[in-house]
């Protein structure tokens, strides 16, 4: 009788729901372009059971029946529960939440639905960040958000945009928006050469316009927001004056590490040019202007232009197809606890002009931990280091205007291997390669940058947020004009002058905040309180008649 109700029992626990377990695998997509999402959380909705896709996206798991609901979800994506029914094999599409990270706008203050700012703003986001080869960070704005003007000052690389918010705002006084990376304004230093030392005592010698920004690494950059009025403002003081552009930095999200290189390189070049005589036709030019004016030509060589060839062509001498690239190397990622971001960089860009460049070495660290539900913990880093070659604007004419000025007949050197120049009845033509090449104009710049903060809730729907962030900058700017003789022009003494900038940056927020939602209503009341301290300290130092050439 025993033997016969034991035997029962175990045909009845399949019909009871039991031992009726269920392996499942499958992939996870992302929807808009189909590749392979690692880190997703597939958990059995009503039990703590569930896997992570690996790096291929796949994932396995035991479903405990056919009535078993599989919850995909990962950070900015909607999350999609699908039955497990009759399928071994599940595949999903995961969907960015779009509509959802639209409506969070980046203030002064933290975070606001957008629906609840009254003032004037507008976002760039990551993806039209990637819609352009870009090198400097403001080159970011042009044409990507309305009501913003940018300018390029210079085509040099690594040059600074003019930035306008809503137009120009005053006359004499700067008028470049407000810069903050994570909650941290961006000191620049300077923005022109005379700042770092790069023009002499009379301010000549002028360089193109120097980005404070090139020190950052636009692959580094989530989103931007810019803020143009007053009440979207007002926590910057008269700082904002002439708007706000707030930058927030790429952040981990929980799941496996994701490792990600990128890289660039392109070719620059002047795709239109003037169209200049060359020597053949230079001469029976000159031949011409002789008839005309019944003036004897005292240039033998001109006689028979058909003996000639073409010629110095000085716009091809002083442009060059210029060289860029980037690359990046970064890894996100972490537990539902603890996530972080790490990335390093490189840049080089050449200058169409011959003479010009700029390189760039960055890293960077993003870090996030709860250690409490009560207590969260974040700190952001960065490092630069950029070095420039800089082009000499050579009072009013620059090397541009010399090329095409200077005459196809003289050669780039003479026969001793020395600059040629033009000396004709006590008139001289300066050589537009001496120009371009014979003076140093340096500037290094190192720059640490970044916050640590804390967020304390100790009672519901009250949040305390204190942060510390700091901006520590050191540039060095070296000038050497060496002598030189073209014809009745000469410099008989050299010039050697270097300036080191040191500057130091801290700030000190703490913000109470306590909202509620009830029902179809929410409220927000905010306490806050900051301190900042800014200082700098300039070591200069110049020399005159050295040895030679070669000692600077």
């Amino acid at each position: 009788m025993y033997r016969y109700f034991y035997i029962l029992i175990l045909w009845l626990l399949p019909i009871a729901g039991f031992a009726q377990n269920i392996q499942i695998s499958g992939t996870v997509t992302d929807a808009a372009d189909g590749s392979a999402m690692p880190g997703v959380n597939v958990l059995i909705q009503g039990t703590a059971t569930g896997a992570v896709s690996d790096l291929d996206g796949k994932y396995s798991l035991t479903a405990p029946g056919k009535d078993a609901v599989l919850e995909f979800s990962f950070v900015g994506y909607t999350t999609q529960a699908v039955t497990v029914g009759e399928k071994t094999v599940i595949t999903v599409q995961l969907a960015e939440a779009a509509s959802e990270l639209a409506e969070v706008v980046v203030v002064g203050y933290g975070t606001m639905r957008k629906t609840d700012i009254s003032g004037a703003s507008v976002s760039v986001g990551e993806k039209q960040l990637r819609g352009s080869i870009i090198t400097n960070l403001d080159q970011a704005l042009q044409g990507r958000a309305a009501g913003v003007s940018s300018i390029a000052t210079s085509g040099a690389p690594g040059s600074a945009l003019s930035i306008r918010v809503r137009g120009q705002a005053t006359i004499n006084a700067g008028a470049e928006p407000l810069y903050v990376i994570d909650g941290v304004i961006v000191q620049g230093g300077g923005a022109s050469g005379q700042d770092f030392g790069l023009s002499d005592a009379l301010g000549n010698g002028s360089v193109s316009i120097i980005s404070p920004l090139s020190t950052i690494n636009p692959s580094d950059i989530l989103n931007m927001e810019i803020l143009k009025d007053a009440s979207a403002t007002a926590i910057y003081g008269a700082q904002g004056s002439n708007g706000v552009v707030l930058i927030t930095t790429k952040r981990g999200k929980a799941g496996e590490t994701k490792v990600t290189y990128e890289g660039m390189t392109g070719l620059q070049m002047q795709n239109k040019r003037l169209k200049m005589m060359n020597l053949r036709e230079f001469a029976e030019f000159s031949a011409s202007y002789s008839a005309e004016t019944h003036t004897e030509d005292n240039r033998p060589e001109f006689q028979d232009p058909s003996l000639l060839g073409k010629g110095t062509n000085w716009q091809d001498a002083i442009f060059q197809h210029a060289w860029m690239q980037q690359h990046q190397l970064s890894a996100g990622g972490g537990s539902d606890k603890v996530q972080y971001y790490v990335s390093g960089s490189y840049m080089n860009q050449d200058g169409t002009i011959i003479g010009t460049t700029f390189n760039r070495y960055s890293l960077r660290t993003n870090l996030d931990a709860e250690l409490k539900p009560w207590l969260k913990l974040g700190l952001n880093a960065m490092y630069s280091n950029t070095s420039e070659r800089l082009g000499l604007a050579n009072g009013e004419e620059g090397v541009i205007t010399y090329s095409l000025l200077t005459p196809p007949d003289i050669p780039i050197y003479d026969i001793y291997g020395n600059y040629a120049t033009t000396v004709r009845e006590g008139y001289t033509r300066a050589n537009p390669i001496a120009l371009a090449l014979m003076n140093d104009l340096l500037l290094d710049r190192n720059k640490l940058t970044g916050s640590i903060f804390a967020d304390v809730s100790p009672v519901k729907h009250l949040v305390w947020h204190t942060e510390l962030g700091y901006d520590i900058s050191s540039s060095k700017g070296e000038r050497f004009y060496p002598t030189y003789k073209f014809g009745n022009t000469s410099r008989s003494l050299n010039e050697s002058s270097v300036q080191k900038n040191n500057s130091r940056f801290w700030q000190l927020k703490n913000y109470l905040t306590y909202s509620r939602n009830i029902a179809k209503h929410s409220f927000s009341a905010m306490l806050g309180q900051e301190a900042w301290e800014s200082s700098f300290d300039i070591l200069s130092g110049y020399a005159t008649g050295l040895p030679s050439n070669e000692i600077h």
